[in-house]
């Protein structure tokens, strides 16, 4: 299952154009970028010119070969041979953009358990498509790289308690729009990624499927953390009643926290997370024209249906999940506007929610920007990116011939935040439980076979479908043999 962000990859290829590009004219400031943040020109973007032997030598070396080479990069000034040096700490680090992240990954499985041992941590093992030191990576892990691996807290909270290593489930397909004139829209169409926590042994404890925001990602690898230090001081048999234990309590913590959901009130296709009193503000807005009777633009309030199942909302309602996704992990403050006890508040409640769905129906497409830009106030946004990943962010989608504005910059991270708590929501309360239960029986937790139910079971993409999913056969294309070239 994609994420949010990206899934319509996987039945319109052109949706790389809108990716590519920010449509949107709301008014959103965005950080500046400090003295010591990437720009454009300091992304490498090709391979490094250092000897293959020489890297391997220092790889070999692990995390302690990168301290040497962090200061040398950290002394330069903007130059060549600086750009040069971070191409080669990549390489070295095995990841695009180390000198940001300040990360060692491994690639390979045995390395990674022995220094575990060594250092009796658990392993975060992140299963991707692609290879996380190439650009072109599937979307989940680039993602990863400047939301996660690129924030400053999370980075020292991955170094300071995981061993870290990456594997690839296949090589991610790519895809390329040639507008006939020399401009390309490069990129790639789908695929997934899952961070597993193993023990040093190898026995995966647990999984986080897809992207979460950084605040959600390290609360629940927090969780999960006091569980791999549990089952550490274990035997067998009863590690795999602690594991079971521990899934069978988050299933029960998932579905009391999805109760909740019920009360929550929000905005429809709001596009940027719900900042203080928003909620509040909306509703006041719709009561008014309620009693009014007269015409006023009012936001699209909507609420949680009482006893839904995740599984029933579709991915596609984004600030649904965005608006679960703040409340699950408390992103922001004062957002929440719950269903009143009162007989009288609620009918009037319910009143002002369809008034504001007659005026959703009513209204333009034209107006929907104008309901962004007048119905939230920027200055009270949650901020979900700290200043390392908004500089990366920002560099990356300044680094081509085409720049965006600092109003589109900013509505771009502002709509970038959203999708990731969205994303948070969606992976925790309809993925996520899907794992808890495998989990929770005693079953083989090798990586291999929990990797292989996430990705036949979780993710809908199994191995042995060679085409991902993109090629169907059921829809007549016009081209021969659908266009499929075999090499």
């Amino acid at each position: 299952m994609p994420n949010l962000l990206f899934m319509r990859l996987r039945v319109q290829l052109t949706s790389l154009a809108m990716l590519a590009g920010c449509a949107s004219a709301a008014a959103v400031p965005a950080d500046p970028p400090s003295s010591a943040s990437p720009s454009a020109a300091a992304l490498p973007t090709t391979a490094p010119h250092v000897a293959a032997n020489e890297v391997a030598r220092l790889r070999a070396l692990g995390p302690a070969a990168l301290t040497p080479l962090f200061a040398r990069w950290d002394a330069m000034p903007a130059s060549a041979a600086r750009d040069e040096l971070a191409r080669t700490i990549d390489a070295v680090a095995g990841q695009r953009y180390a000198t940001i992240s300040r990360m060692y990954w491994y690639t390979d499985l045995v390395s990674a358990s022995a220094v575990a041992k060594a250092l009796n941590k658990p392993i975060l093992a992140l299963r991707m498509l692609g290879r996380l030191d190439e650009d072109l990576s599937c979307a989940n892990s680039r993602l990863f790289r400047s939301t996660l691996y690129a924030n400053t807290e999370v980075s020292a909270f991955l170094r300071d308690n995981f061993v870290l290593f990456w594997s690839s489930e296949r090589d991610v397909p790519r895809v390329t729009i040639d507008f006939g004139d020399g401009r390309r829209l490069e990129g790639t169409t789908t695929g997934n990624s899952a961070h597993y926590v193993l023990t040093a042994d190898g026995t995966v404890i647990d999984v986080l499927p897809g992207l979460y925001a950084p605040k959600a990602f390290q609360a629940e690898l927090t969780k999960t953390l006091a569980l791999a230090r549990k089952v550490a001081k274990l035997g067998p048999a009863q590690r795999s009643n602690a594991i079971e234990e521990y899934h069978r309590t988050a299933i029960d913590d998932t579905a009391r926290t999805w109760q909740e959901v019920s009360k929550l009130v929000y905005i429809e296709d709001r596009g940027v997370l719900l900042g203080k009193n928003d909620v509040a503000s909306a509703l006041e807005q719709a009561q008014l024209a309620t009693v009014s009777k007269s015409y006023i633009e009012v936001p699209a309030l909507a609420q949680i249906a009482a006893g839904v199942d995740p599984g029933e909302l579709a991915e596609e309602t984004t600030s649904q999940w965005a608006a679960i996704g703040q409340y699950a992990w408390q992103i922001g403050d004062a957002f929440v506007a719950e269903a009143p006890a009162d007989k009288k508040q609620s009918r009037e409640l319910a009143l002002a929610i369809s008034m504001g769905q007659t005026w959703r129906i009513r209204r333009s497409r034209g107006s929907r920007m104008w309901r962004l830009i007048n119905f939230f106030d920027p200055n009270t946004l949650p901020v979900v990116l700290d200043p390392g990943s908004r500089a990366l962010v920002t560099a990356l989608h300044q680094g081509g011939p085409i720049k965006t504005t600092p109003t589109e910059l900013g509505m771009m991270l502002a709509r970038l935040e959203h999708h990731l708590v969205a994303d948070s929501a969606l992976n925790q309360f309809k993925l996520r439980p899907l794992i808890h239960r495998r989990l929770a029986r005693n079953e083989n937790r090798s990586l291999d076979a929990v990797n292989t139910f996430v990705y036949d079971e979780v993710f809908h993409t199994p191995r042995q479908d060679a085409w991902l999913g993109l090629l169907p056969r059921t829809d007549f294309t016009g081209l021969p043999g659908d266009g499929v070239v075999m090499p």
